[in-house]
């Protein structure tokens, strides 16, 4: 019976020892994490920086028109919209000096004249030459105070007048502004950290209208040669076509490429990881394995950013897109299975 109990005993215990070995087994196989992830291929590929700027649409030619003098509006022979000649006349305006004094010799005429009318007699006869010298004066008067015409300086379409008939001006207030239509152009200014990648020539999309939806190609055709001291901009100027749909003030967005690359490896914005210092990282698969590349970042687009320089990362590699947030260098990962024929090709020997 004591063998029988020692026999029992060792059994019972060597199925101890065996359960306990085998749950430490199962617990150092569960204890490695598998995290799934999607990836795409890096290969080299296009990308460029845009900028999006506010332009204000303006002529080549455009010629705001002043009165020179103050005074009254006493015909307007434009209206807007008018095509016109250089020295065309727009407007006459009479000096407010000249209309006083013309002003003055009416009344004393008109006055003399009424009262003269109304006399009879000898008494008419005696007032005879005081109206005759009254009228004389007005008369002269006509004749020495003319109004002033005002020319446009350019040919092409008055686009906004300011004044109406009988309106009283003062000396260099706007009367009318004049613009060829055939000659549009664009104003908008630069930033100056963009400065040195805009220059003449530079293509420009121009956007305009409901949410943008209309665009027309143009080309930069000024760029200031001087930075404004004020918001540290540089001006330019953008030619477009003809366009009968823009208007001079009208604004609008212009989309220029400032920096551009044919062959750059690239990693989606979205799988870029910032760190409070400022680095950038992210994952690429390695034999199964998330692998953390530390990255310095040249042109960026809305989507994508240039791995400028990186160690470890080749054209082929697998890019993690989805799931990085979960990851950590070396942890295993797992691609769906649509994925795996990349991943293979992703692998390193």
């Amino acid at each position: 019976m004591k063998i029988n109990k020692k026999i029992i005993s060792f059994i019972a215990g060597f199925i101890i020892l065996l359960m306990v070995f085998t749950g430490c087994g199962k617990k150092a196989e569960q204890q490695e994490k598998i995290f799934p992830v999607k990836v795409i291929k890096a290969q080299p590929e296009k990308i460029s920086s845009t900028i999006t700027l506010a332009g204000e649409v303006d002529s080549k030619i455009h010629a705001v028109i002043t009165s020179p003098i103050e005074g009254n509006v006493i015909q307007l022979k434009v209206r807007e919209g008018k095509n016109v000649d250089r020295g065309d006349v727009l407007c006459y305006v009479m000096p407010i000096d000249q209309q006083n004094m013309l002003g003055q010799a009416r009344f004393e005429y008109e006055s003399a004249k009424k009262i003269y009318d109304g006399l009879s007699g000898g008494e008419k006869d005696a007032y005879q030459e005081t109206y005759k010298a009254a009228k004389e004066r007005y008369e002269a008067a006509k004749k020495l105070f003319n109004a002033m015409s005002i020319a446009s300086p350019v040919k092409g379409t008055v686009i906004i007048r300011y004044v109406e008939e009988g309106q009283s001006v003062s000396a260099k207030q706007p009367l009318m502004e004049v613009a060829d239509m055939e000659k549009i152009i664009i104003k908008s200014a630069v930033s100056q950290e963009y400065v040195p990648y805009v220059k003449v020539g530079s293509p420009v999309k121009v956007s305009f209208g409901p949410e943008g939806k209309n665009t027309i190609d143009g080309k930069v055709s000024i760029v200031a040669p001087g930075i404004n001291r004020d918001n540290r901009t540089a001006a330019i100027e953008v030619e477009i076509p003809a366009d009968y749909r823009l208007k001079p003030g009208m604004t609008v967005a212009l989309s220029l490429v400032v920096m551009e690359k044919d062959d750059a490896l690239c990693v989606p914005l979205d799988a870029l990881i910032v760190k409070p210092d400022g680095s950038k990282y992210f994952f690429i698969v390695e034999n199964g394995r998330a692998k953390m590349i530390k990255a310095e970042t040249g042109i960026e687009s809305n989507t994508k950013a240039e791995i400028k320089s990186a160690l470890y990362f080749y054209p082929g590699d697998l890019i993690v897109v989805a799931g990085q947030e979960n990851l950590k260098d070396g942890v295993k990962v797992k691609i769906p299975e649509q994925e795996k024929k990349s991943e293979s090709k992703g692998e390193k020997k």
